[in-house]
């Protein structure tokens, strides 16, 4: 790495390696404009030679762009990547639950965090046809604003209206369809949002899947509210709750990355157990198989060890 100020940068050399990188990328100048910071006009001329200002300063922002490009592509050696979806004995779990609830049911998915929800129900959904998924979000607690987000995930990005006009169109484009609305992080949709998602599955019989963390569950049946839930909780066909994930779901993980060794099978399945659950033994592979690399050997438990002090340190494994 240099620093372009105290380093002599050719513009001539700078100019050719832009023009040649538009080339092999095929981004065109407005792609390439945010990652170098200067304006897609400025860039072309600059490439042109056609450019008035400051050419060096120029040739200095492509030279700090290169020195990115290649700072990344030295970790990308380091970097394993992460194995595709596996199938863990939770995620086997949650995909039947998905399957129920496209048999036009409504089902809850309630589990901690960590435990592969959201990976699981995005495969289901990449597999099946005629699942919507959406993520709530705190900002998405109201009724428009869930409608909204219910609609951008059915590919009506740009839909606006009142809550009524909202809900017909949702309703038109579900109706005979057989599919699958997930609600993911479920726990942000607030009690009148839920009540309109449940009109939607009286009114088509679509299937709704509400997945999230344990609160999901104490709200639909426990505590205070537990009378303005009650028309959502009658109608909920089965509920699927699980604190953390199972030794088994950690085992699936170490296969995915090829971890044979007893002790480093069982260090990922005490780390399971943590805070971040599934999560967390993801990090913890990819600092162990990094440090592995750097020392040309297979992944070991000291790697693991190492990798998890890490983790501590920066608080990600809290």
């Amino acid at each position: 790495m240099n620093d372009p100020r105290n380093t002599a940068i050719d513009i001539v050399e700078q100019q050719k390696w832009l023009g040649e990188h538009k080339a092999d990328t095929g981004f065109s100048w407005s792609e390439l404009a945010p990652k170098i910071g200067e304006p897609a006009g400025t860039i072309s001329q600059f490439v042109s030679g056609a450019y008035k200002g400051n050419m060096q300063k120029l040739a200095d922002a492509v030279f700090r762009y290169r020195q990115l490009l290649l700072s990344q592509a030295a970790i990308a050696i380091d970097i394993p990547d992460r194995p595709p979806f596996f199938e863990t004995p939770t995620a086997k779990r949650i995909m039947t639950m998905l399957s129920i609830a496209q048999r036009g049911r409504m089902v809850v998915i309630a589990g901690a965090p960590g435990t592969s929800k959201t990976e699981t129900v995005r495969h289901y959904q990449a597999s099946v046809a005629n699942v919507w998924r959406v993520t709530m979000m705190p900002s998405t607690n109201g009724i428009n604003t869930m409608q909204q987000a219910v609609l951008a995930s059915m590919g009506k990005p740009d839909a606006k209206g009142t809550p009524r006009a909202l809900t017909i169109q949702i309703m038109q484009l579900m109706r005979g369809t057989g599919g699958l609305l997930i609600i993911d992080e479920a726990q942000h949709a607030g009690e009148k949002a839920l009540e309109e998602i449940r009109s939607w599955h009286d009114e088509t019989g679509i299937g709704i899947a509400l997945v999230g963390n344990e609160d999901v569950l104490t709200r639909l049946t426990l505590g205070s509210k537990r009378d303005a839930f009650a028309r959502l909780a009658s109608r909920i066909a089965q509920r699927l709750i699980f604190r953390g994930p199972l030794d088994g779901d950690a085992l699936a993980l170490a296969d995915a990355w090829g971890l044979d060794g007893k002790p480093e099978r069982d260090f990922l399945i005490d780390k399971s157990k943590r805070p971040g659950g599934l999560r967390t033994c993801t990090m913890i592979m990819e600092i162990a198989s990094m440090l592995a690399a750097m020392e040309r050997m297979d992944v070991n438990v000291g790697h693991l060890r190492d990798a998890w002090a890490d983790l501590a340190t920066t608080g990600q494994a809290a």
